[in-house]
């Protein structure tokens, strides 16, 4: 993993704080002239691999608050460009906070506008991190990291004085938001130099905000001293409570421990803190130009598409070993079967060693199995067929029965359709519904005569014939097929006149009736 370093930078020296974990190694200062930018290009060869943050704690800086109307996209891009180049000309270290937006009128956006307005004392810096290929990813300002130092129940307006190498900076915020920072130097950083700095700079800024009505006047100014606790004491009989000014104290060491540095603070200067932020709790926005952050980029494409190429080994990975894990159980499966296989095979052949010995060969057996059920499907013999004629004949209880012959036959003879005379009989021979041409069928050729009174009325006896075979094959699988009509209807015979002298017979006729044998159902 590429490791962070953040380059803390004040008006004469350059301090390197690498950063492992919560907290920063021992650091390497560079000074600002030609064997300390050497130095540090060494440094930079060194840690090429690195991220590198910059941390300025200059007095060269600019803040003004301006409003822009309601934009977005490229056109806010181009008007904050215009705004930041209106009112920092010379540098191209600046940058725009966004505040919100008015809660009256056009509801403006509200920036704030901060810029570094001494480029000439970044610029050998920067140029040592171009012409090392590092990875810059961007400039900070101390007072960008101390909104972090912000308690939860700030006061409206509060000033923040901090120390650091640099000498004694004072931050302004106004409900819980940056609006200005200033650096004052001293000349030799005691105590005693410190308390007094302190003090007279608090009175001033307090001046100050009461010209530019950012407090009312008799409105005290809430101040917190970031100070180690041994140096608290001197600090605050020095600074004491004022109708304008009103102190509070703040532990630099419970600060540290709060924000998670490890790293030993031994004074009241702040810079490790500062940097510790940084690198915990980057902010948003940051100083540097898109072109002093090219490698940065680079970086930064070359980490996602590790971080994708990761993923996706990971991915495969998990695909392949769920997919040998597959294989596994499959082949764990397999063995089961193949062992249960065995287990069932062993039983099949004990069960057929203990079977009594048939003296017959597999294929004669197979045909006595077929021999066997084809009794078995010729069992019902003709009673269902003779049921059947019992339902029809009380359908139509003119019609008697003098004999009925039946047998069991295996095919059907060729049907031969024909019809009777042209007195408009129906057809002779009716089709099964939906029985094939493979047997076996029960078969009964049955003989029947019509009442004595219809011996005259031969249209009527073939209506009543034909009506009793379309009921007797109105049941699927049967045919019926009229063998002798009642009435000789052939061409070339003489119908001749009935002899009243004579006893009128019962009209006869004859048919044969077919039906497929549909064996039980075995289980």
């Amino acid at each position: 993993m590429n490791m962070r370093h953040v380059l803390f930078l004040d008006a004469s020296h350059l301090t390197a704080y690498p950063v492992s974990g919560k907290a920063l190694l021992a650091d390497e200062s560079f000074a600002a002239d030609a064997a300390g930018l050497e130095a540090f290009g060494a440094y930079l060869a060194r840690h090429r691999d690195g991220v590198f943050m910059l941390l300025a704690d200059v007095a060269e800086e600019g803040f003004n608050l301006e409003s822009i109307p309601k934009s977005s996209g490229s056109d806010r891009a181009a008007l904050v460009k215009r705004k930041l180049a209106q009112y920092f000309y010379g540098t191209h270290l600046t940058l725009a906070i966004s505040l919100g937006r008015l809660k009256e009128g056009r509801r403006d956006e509200r920036l704030l506008l901060m810029a570094l307005t001494r480029p000439r004392h970044f610029e050998p810096w920067l140029a040592m991190l171009d012409a090392a290929g590092v990875a810059l990813a961007g400039v900070y300002s101390v007072a960008q990291t101390l909104v972090n130092l912000l308690p939860k129940a700030a006061p409206p307006q509060l000033l923040i004085v901090t120390l650091t190498r640099g000498g004694l900076r004072q931050t302004f915020f106004v409900d819980g938001q940056l609006r200005f920072s200033r650096l004052t130097a001293l000349a030799t950083g005691t105590l005693e130099e410190t308390a007094s700095a302190t003090l007279l700079e608090a009175a001033k800024m307090h001046h100050y905000l009461l010209g530019q009505r950012l407090i009312d006047r008799g409105q005290p100014l809430a101040i917190r001293i970031l100070a180690h606790p041994t140096k608290v004491a001197a600090m605050r009989a020095r600074c004491r409570d004022t109708t304008e000014l009103q102190f509070d104290f703040i532990d630099l060491l419970q600060e540290a421990a709060r924000a998670g540095l490890r790293s030993p603070l031994p004074d009241s200067r702040a810079e490790m803190l500062f940097c510790h932020l940084l690198a915990r709790k980057t902010p948003v926005g940051q100083f540097a130009p898109a072109v002093e952050q090219q490698f940065y980029r680079l970086w930064q494409i070359r980490r996602t598409l590790k971080i994708a190429s990761g993923m996706i080994l990971a991915g495969a990975l998990l695909f392949a070993g769920k997919q040998g894990l597959d294989i596994l159980q499959a082949r764990d499966a397999i063995g089961q079967i193949e062992q249960q296989t065995r287990i069932d095979q062993q039983r099949y052949d004990t069960t057929l060693l203990a079977l009594p010995k048939i003296p017959l060969s597999t294929e004669n057996l197979l045909a006595l199995v077929n021999r066997y059920e084809a009794v078995l499907q010729r069992s019902p013999g003709p009673a269902p067929l003779l049921v059947q004629l019992s339902q029809s004949l009380d359908a139509f209880p003119d019609i008697a029965i003098e004999r009925v012959e039946w047998s069991i036959v295996e095919q059907l003879a060729p049907a031969s359709g024909h019809k009777t005379g042209g007195d408009g009989a129906p057809p002779a021979t009716l089709t099964m519904g939906t029985s094939g041409t493979s047997g076996p069928y029960a078969q009964a050729l049955v003989e029947a005569r019509l009442p004595p009174r219809m011996a005259g009325d031969q249209r009527g006896q073939l209506a009543l014939v034909a009506d009793f075979a379309l009921h007797l094959g109105a049941t699927p699988d049967t045919l019926v097929t009229l063998v002798q009509q009642p009435v000789d209807t052939q061409s070339g015979q003489t119908l001749k006149s009935s002899d009243g002298k004579r006893t009128l017979e019962a009209p006869k006729f004859s048919f044969r009736l077919t039906r497929k044998l549909q064996g039980p159902a075995r289980e």
